[in-house]
């Protein structure tokens, strides 16, 4: 559903545009609304005076929020400024969106979970966060507010920039063998799937949390293959990496944090589909 269904009435406001999420979500917003999209020099989420200035200037009725700092080692090694990012700037925008019945769509991640679970996560289930990147964005998910919808989402594939797919083609293409981690497991995303869902999501204001991801639970070695298999190469020159040691990077990443779009189920919005059938569909558009 996109946002000429709201009327040209409707301003919509979104921060971080310049990232893979925030680029598809200005690219599919087409119709008679008014979009106002920022990146970092457009607007510094982490300055609240420029926040509230900005927004009373805008005047959204709708403000998605896609400004983050994904570096997770960086966050890990620097946690002030990863609050400042994720969870402060949040607790901004909110302050002034309150203020002028703005509706708040905050994109959070699979990291606020340890990865103790076999099965996908629910909204309702508990957080633990491993490291400062998923207790910051698990902080700014409490400082949007009740009435924001949260989007928690995991893995994402831009839809205009290389990704996984085209780093797997690359080695397929140069004979080579790819060397992926088979440890770690949840549900890869692509942007131009996960767009429409917020643009819906925000439409109808929904509040609370949301897990929307592409279907299907994989590792980046499964998921190597499936690129594999969608190119016609063979599959075997995919090989899982060896598992890095716990301590061999500065953050912990948790081992399973797949996401159950159970909300969205209830909510009746259609199903997302398995990421392998967009994983094929990314396949034939890089190779034309």
């Amino acid at each position: 559903m996109g946002a000429a269904a709201w009327g040209a009435s409707v301003t919509v406001m979104v921060t971080g545009a310049a990232g893979q999420l925030g680029r598809e979500l200005v690219r599919t917003y087409s119709g008679g609304d008014r979009l106002v999209s920022l990146d970092r020099v457009g607007l510094n989420v982490t300055d609240r005076a420029a926040v509230h200035a900005a927004v009373r200037s805008i005047q959204p009725s709708v403000i998605v929020n896609c400004a983050a700092w994904t570096d997770v080692d960086g966050c890990e090694s620097d946690p002030d400024r990863a609050f400042l990012v994720h969870a402060d700037a949040v607790c901004f925008l909110h302050e002034v969106a309150n203020d002028i019945d703005a509706h708040v769509v905050q994109v959070s991640t699979d990291y606020v979970f340890d990865g103790l679970e076999t099965v996908p996560y629910i909204e309702t289930a508990g957080t633990n966060p491993l490291n400062v990147y998923g207790q910051s964005k698990k902080a700014g998910e409490t400082l949007a507010g009740p009435l924001a919808t949260v989007v928690r989402t995991s893995w994402l594939q831009p839809a205009d920039a290389p990704g996984m797919v085209d780093r797997v083609l690359s080695g397929l293409s140069a004979r080579e063998e790819v060397a992926l981690p088979a440890n770690r497991r949840a549900c890869p995303t692509f942007v131009g799937d996960l767009a429409p869902v917020i643009w819906r999501l925000a439409e109808e204001r929904v509040a609370g949390l949301v897990h929307a991801t592409n279907g299907g639970v994989t590792s980046w070695y499964e998921f190597g293959r499936s690129v594999a298999d969608a190119v016609g190469a063979d599959p075997d020159q995919i090989v899982p990496s060896p598992i890095e040691k716990p301590d061999s990077r500065p953050a912990k990443r948790p081992p399973y944090s797949a996401l159950d779009n159970s909300v969205l189920q209830v909510l009746g919005y259609p199903e997302i589909r398995d990421y392998r059938d967009a994983v094929a569909e990314a396949v034939a558009r890089a190779v034309g």
